[in-house]
């Protein structure tokens, strides 16, 4: 079994590329609802979260463990992979590709004000972006935007425009996404920029990987497809109201309080 988390319930953008990459491997996704957002919370407290999920997930059958959150990923996945006796795939912004594409020498990264201000993204622009000037903003509110639904609402888009109408007298022309609830506000992120603008959803590159690792490591899915969806929050029935929204079909979810 492929697991998955994120703080919530942007890792379904994550969830999405591994489905279709992956059709007949049972997957279960655990959103960490009861601690979401994790982007206002110190390298502490997520090590912790990140320990507890992981050996939650381990405890259900995980063969491989996606952390489909870049805040969680730069947090914990050390601690992860140091604790844990399975392949740990991480997620980080694409700021690689967008750096090596861009024709105007500027480019923009979107993510939490954690992950933006980490050692990680740190080293990524020194190896990756050296030649290359990066504007880094955080979407404030938009993560609390995607966990409501609220994927087009007036306050969303005034939010989007907030942080994504500025930069465009900046002559950037790649922004890379470095939070995975954003790819879900990819369309108000268009209303502003057109299609001039590059955008980088790192999710297609962690579905590679995936499978990748599930190849070297000699797993397969036994034929036992299945998909299981976990919050931690004590509301079920809100987590599945968001699934046909963002991953386009019902599926029951579990309420699973980790504390």
């Amino acid at each position: 079994m492929i697991a998955m988390y994120d703080s919530g319930l942007g890792g379904l953008s994550v969830w999405r590329a591994v489905r279709a990459a992956l059709p007949d491997w049972p997957i279960t996704y655990l959103a960490d609802q009861a601690y979401c957002p994790y982007g206002p919370r110190s390298r502490e407290e997520i090590i912790a979260r990140a320990l507890k999920v992981g050996h939650y997930l381990v405890s259900q059958g995980a063969t491989l463990l996606v952390v489909a959150c870049n805040t969680a990923t730069t947090a914990a996945i050390a601690a992860l992979r140091a604790e844990l006796s399975l392949p740990i795939v991480g997620i980080e912004p694409a700021i690689k590709p967008a750096a090596a594409m861009s024709r105007t020498g500027r480019i923009a990264v979107l993510a939490t004000e954690y992950t933006l201000a980490s050692e990680r993204v740190k080293t990524l622009l020194d190896d990756h972006a050296g030649d290359v000037d990066v504007l880094r903003r955080a979407g404030h509110g938009w993560v609390e935007q995607v966990e409501a639904g609220e994927l087009s609402s007036e306050r969303t888009r005034a939010l989007v425009r907030k942080v994504v109408e500025p930069l465009m007298g900046e002559n950037i022309d790649h922004i890379a996404l470095g939070c995975t609830h954003y790819p879900f506000l990819a369309p108000l992120i268009r209303e502003v920029t057109g299609d001039g603008i590059q955008l980088y959803d790192p999710a297609e590159a962690i579905a590679r990987r995936v499978c990748d690792l599930l190849r070297r490591h000699g797993c397969d899915s036994q034929g036992d497809r299945y998909y299981r969806f976990i919050t931690t929050s004590d509301d079920a029935g809100e987590m599945a109201l968001r699934l046909p929204q963002l991953i386009g079909h019902p599926y029951p979810v579990e309420s699973q309080p980790l504390d």
